[in-house]
């Protein structure tokens, strides 16, 4: 299931495993382990870190605003089927889930291609982000750096798939809400500095 099936069952009115899956995963989860659906549940990321891009080799682009395109896209797609009262929505909507399946695994390929890095459909196309950015500010596990241990090395930046900075404590810091909570900074730290 793609974000239309979770818009699909909001405006039916049923609450099925779909709309359940996201309230507690991706839209309240997140509150307690920040982007950790991203890092061990995603089902399109598992695929895409099997892609030989293991750490990112160039700067993040400025393509955030697709993920936003995508997020309104399906939000409009699914809302014309009950406005325009579409006949055999379910046949469309499995229909939309095969092709949509398809595409992500598609595009995600192309970029990590293009953009040599695993991780570029999570940083600039999924639209699940959407939800899941915003609460894991707030996040109540995350990755914090013992500065007196920190000789400033950077490996843990090199090694993040995601572009955090990670050798900071500030919520606000670089790509705070894209931490995946991987666990690769912790175990590349050769002053054992970082922690959960």
């Amino acid at each position: 299931m793609q974000i239309e099936g979770f818009w699909y069952y909001l405006f039916l009115g049923v609450f099925e495993a779909a709309t359940i899956h996201y309230v507690v995963a991706k839209i309240f989860g997140p509150l307690l382990f920040g982007r950790g659906w991203c890092g061990y549940a995603c089902w399109t990321a598992m695929v895409l870190d099997l892609l030989p891009f293991k750490e990112p080799s160039s700067p993040r682009k400025q393509w955030r605003m697709i993920r936003y395109f995508v997020f309104g896209a399906s939000l409009v797609f699914v809302s014309l089927l009950f406005i325009l009262k579409v006949p055999n929505k379910e046949e469309i909507m499995w229909r939309s889930f095969i092709i949509g399946n398809i595409l992500y695994y598609a595009v995600g390929i192309a970029i990590a291609y293009k953009c040599k890095d695993n991780r570029a459909f999570c940083k600039y196309i999924c639209p699940i982000t959407v939800f899941l950015k915003p609460m894991s500010y707030f996040s109540l596990f995350r990755i914090k750096v013992d500065k007196k241990k920190c000789i400033s090395c950077g490996k843990c930046e090199k090694i993040c798939p995601m572009n955090v900075e990670v050798p900071c404590n500030s919520r606000n810091k670089k790509n705070a809400t894209e931490c995946i909570l991987c666990m690769k900074c912790v175990e590349e730290c050769p002053q054992n500095a970082l922690k959960l």
